[in-house]
């Protein structure tokens, strides 16, 4: 989201000042010692912490910084298993986890151009061949597909590594594979599965969908809604996860972009997407290089513009992924693009009534940060919202702010409807998810009086499970605090 206060903590534990490529616990070690601790002592106390916040962007003040007191101490106490009010080194080591310097790691997976398709992908230290095999019984892999290998090297001090990518083709609808990477000359993965997606919909069938945003790894909570999200799914499979944008925040707040920040960020997410297909709308943060790492860690669904929008179908519901980053005035490639897509998908809502447009930024939303950016008459309203209304898009799904924020079915800010339970609201529901683990912003953050187009304000960290069954979609926003509903509402299609 923003560059003020409290957007910037997710520089996560790693490596700052060395000029190797493969963090370490050294490398970590130093970052714990020499950056977040102030005081180069065992372990990092809150005041340390509020210190780090100062260091890491000159623009906060004291007075913002004990705002979050509170948030500090929560955090710390993430950490604190033996209850002595700061982290020590060993408790911070634990929670990071010993990264892996060879082998099969960051393995992920994104739908590819229709159901029959799926992307793996993965990273290793040192070249090798890339290989996935694949079958429907458990370590019977009765097929093998191969695919590509590249690098990059920008950032604060480079990146040395290779990321592998295989498109597995032909695959049936529906149907549970379980599937290897690396290779025989190297090594091979753990097995891992994943459930293909419909070749049709189906009124009979509930998906369900893991949406989040500006999440991060490391200080503050990026890895808890990353478990929280890993959980959930254990309980009731996901079909596909979509992040709004802001994801490894491994930028420096500066031009510099630290590059092991994202192999933090994909290790900590390796449980969940190595197994479900994880969606992305580019983020501001991911701007650095030209979005060097964002376009080559990741493989979206897209022919053009560099994957920075696209459109996917999963079950009875059409997604798509804009970018706020980019321009999408009347007129410009992406306006166009999104112009025909929408027409398309309603040449097709009989077989597929729902339409969901993701984007990073919001487009109503009362944080007072950029507060004249998305409230009614802002750019992105004026030039997006009448497609939204002419094509009828049913949710709008957006970032950027770190806070929960839903609004009511909303068009030109007028309401057109209120309550939880919409009966064809005749206009957008529009959801800020801003609180994938970023510190979040909280009520002397919001704008007040609440505007009336604003159903339901909170900060804290968590996702949420957007269900879509026959004309009915639930959406219920999980705070990752006791993992209890903070916010739930339905629409429902009669017509």
């Amino acid at each position: 989201g923003q560059e003020r206060m409290a957007r910037c903590w997710t520089l996560v534990p790693l490596l700052l000042g060395l000029s190797s490529a493969i963090y370490s616990p050294s490398n970590l070690q130093w970052y714990f010692h020499h950056w977040l601790n102030a005081g180069n002592d065992s372990s990092l106390s809150h005041q340390e912490f509020g210190q780090f916040l100062r260091n890491t962007d000159d623009r906060v003040s004291q007075a913002q910084v004990d705002g979050l007191s509170e948030r500090i101490k929560y955090v710390i106490s993430r950490f604190d298993t033996d209850e002595s009010g700061s982290i020590e080194w060993s408790e911070y080591l634990a929670k990071v986890g010993d990264p892996i310097e060879a082998g099969i790691q960051q393995v992920h997976l994104s739908l590819g151009l229709d159901y029959s398709k799926m992307v793996v992908m993965w990273v290793t230290r040192d070249q090798s061949s890339s290989v996935v095999e694949y079958g429907t019984s458990s370590s019977q892999y009765s097929s093998s597909a191969n695919g590509t290998m590249t690098t990059y090297d920008v950032g604060l001090f480079g990146w040395k590594g290779w990321i592998h990518t295989v498109v597995l083709d032909d695959l049936s609808p529906s149907t549970q594979y379980f599937y290897k990477c690396g290779s025989s000359d190297y090594y091979w993965s753990s097995q891992y599965s994943f459930m293909t997606p419909p070749s049709a919909p189906s009124s009979d069938v509930e998906y369900s969908f893991a949406i989040l945003g500006d999440q991060g790894t490391h200080i503050p909570m990026g890895y808890a809604v990353t478990d929280q999200i890993a959980n959930d799914h254990a309980k009731k499979p996901f079909n596909m996860i979509v992040h709004a944008g802001d994801i490894a925040y491994a930028g420096t707040g500066s031009e510099w972009e630290i590059e092991e920040i994202w192999d933090v960020w994909e290790d900590q997410v390796e449980k969940i997407a190595s197994q479900v297909p994880y969606m992305f709308a580019v983020g501001n943060h991911e701007h650095y290089y030209n979005y060097t790492a964002y376009r080559t860690r990741f493989n979206m669904p897209s022919t053009f513009n560099l994957k920075f929008w696209y459109s996917v179908n999963y079950g009875n519901c059409h997604f798509i992924f804009i970018s706020t980053e980019h321009s999408y005035s009347p007129g410009s490639p992406q306006h166009l693009w999104l112009q025909q897509d929408l027409q398309d998908a309603v040449e097709n809502r009989a077989k597929i009534p729902w339409i969901i447009m993701v984007g990073h930024r919001p487009m109503y939303c009362s944080d007072k940060d950029e507060w004249n950016q998305h409230s009614p008459g802002a750019p992105f309203q004026l030039e997006i919202e009448p497609l939204m209304s002419k094509y009828g898009v049913d949710l709008y799904l957006g970032g950027h702010m770190h806070m929960y924020e839903r609004t009511y079915p909303v068009v030109n800010g007028t309401v057109m409807a209120t309550g939880s339970n919409y009966v064809n609201p005749g206009a957008t529901v529009h959801v800020t998810q801003g609180t994938g683990g970023v510190f979040t912003d909280g009520e002397d953050d919001f704008v007040q009086p609440q505007p009336s187009w604003s159903a339901s304000r909170d900060s804290h960290w968590g996702y949420a499970r957007l269900n879509v069954k026959g004309k009915t979609l639930t959406y219920t926003f999980m705070s990752e605090w006791y993992n209890v509903a903070e916010d739930y509402f339905q629409i429902t299609k009669t017509l």
